[in-house]
């Protein structure tokens, strides 16, 4: 089966693509209402919601769901990762030796691609769970395929 893809300026648009957008944009400005609200406590509800719709409508054109639902994720789930930034500005203004700065910075990017992993993690299982969805529902994909899941 051969991708439909779309033309937006001088970048193609794959199917995998485009449902990742309608789930990924879907449940970015909740993610960003919640990271502006409370970074400390932040649900991923919406991610999760994004990336399963996203893995149920690719399922049902024969596409991918599992990296639907990952692509999703990274896009709503995006802003998980803002609060991070005050920190890393945070760092220079605490009277340390530069090595251990340095280690600071470190230590805070490595957190936010944790953050980053365990949001695509939970998006892919969203994903995959949509696609199982549509399945049951009856949609096999196009022209009967069973595509990956």
């Amino acid at each position: 089966m051969t991708p439909t893809m779309d033309r937006i300026g001088p970048f193609q648009l794959t199917e995998t693509w485009r449902y990742a957008l309608v789930g990924g944009l879907l449940a970015l400005p909740f993610t960003a209402l919640e990271a502006w609200r409370s970074p400390e406590r932040m649900a991923l509800e919406m991610v999760v919601v994004g990336s399963l719709l996203a893995g149920y409508l690719i399922k049902r054109r024969g596409g991918n769901s599992t990296a639907t639902g990952l692509r999703a994720a990274l896009i709503g789930g995006f802003p998980v990762i803002w609060p991070l930034s005050e920190l890393i500005w945070a760092v220079p203004t605490i009277p340390n030796p530069l090595w251990f700065q340095a280690v600071g910075v470190a230590m805070i990017l490595g957190a936010g691609g944790f953050l980053l992993a365990v949001v695509a993690v939970i998006g892919a299982l969203a994903g995959r769970f949509g696609g199982w969805l549509a399945e049951r529902r009856g949609h096999r994909g196009v022209d009967g395929v069973r595509g990956g899941a």
